[in-house]
């Protein structure tokens, strides 16, 4: 039995060396992770929670400073709302942002709702416009950035040519105004 062991080890004394250097390598890393990078790590968190800890405290307002700010806000809102009878200036206002981006406006319908729980009407706006695709997403873009409390709802596009780049976006918007009774 001992000759067939070192007649293994004199064959593969190469693959056995590389087994042994790799065992020692492996045990070195194990005893440096666990006496130097485990208790560092640990102390790392440590600082960590307790900054985390200390820095949560910082930027918290009372409640009731919240709620007069938030009422203000709400307050600012309010006044941002244009009367109901800015309707056709808001209509307008689509009309020529619309012609400012090369878009053609079809047919706009809309349907006023009373808001209950304040004194605002809704109008819930329905139409579509067409043209390159480049102008449709720039007509989209500069609803988004209209100063008027408008919301848009839902959007769709088709394009019913292949070759031609004419989109067609159906939008629906609703817009908020003042003075709903």
């Amino acid at each position: 039995m001992k000759q067939l062991v070192f007649e293994i080890v004199r064959q593969k004394w190469r693959v056995l060396c590389i087994l042994l250097t790799l065992l020692l390598l492996n045990t070195a890393l194990a005893v440096m992770v666990n006496s130097y990078q485990l208790p560092s790590l640990a102390e790392l968190q440590s600082k960590w929670n307790s900054l985390r800890r200390q820095y949560a405290g910082i930027g918290k307002v009372d409640e009731s400073t919240l709620h007069q700010q938030a009422a203000a806000d709400l307050e600012k809102l309010k006044a941002q709302i244009p009367e109901k009878r800015e309707f056709a200036r808001i209509l307008c206002e689509l009309y020529e942002t619309a012609a400012s981006c090369a878009v053609d406006v079809g047919a706009v319908t809309y349907k006023p709702l009373q808001v209950k729980e304040e004194d605002l009407l809704s109008y819930q706006l329905t139409f579509s416009v067409n043209g390159s695709y480049a102008a449709v997403k720039s007509y989209l873009a500069d609803l988004q950035k209209n100063q008027e409390l408008l919301v848009v709802d839902s959007v769709s596009f088709s394009n019913s040519d292949l070759y031609l780049e004419n989109v067609v976006m159906d939008l629906h918007l609703t817009v908020y105004l003042r003075g709903g009774a």
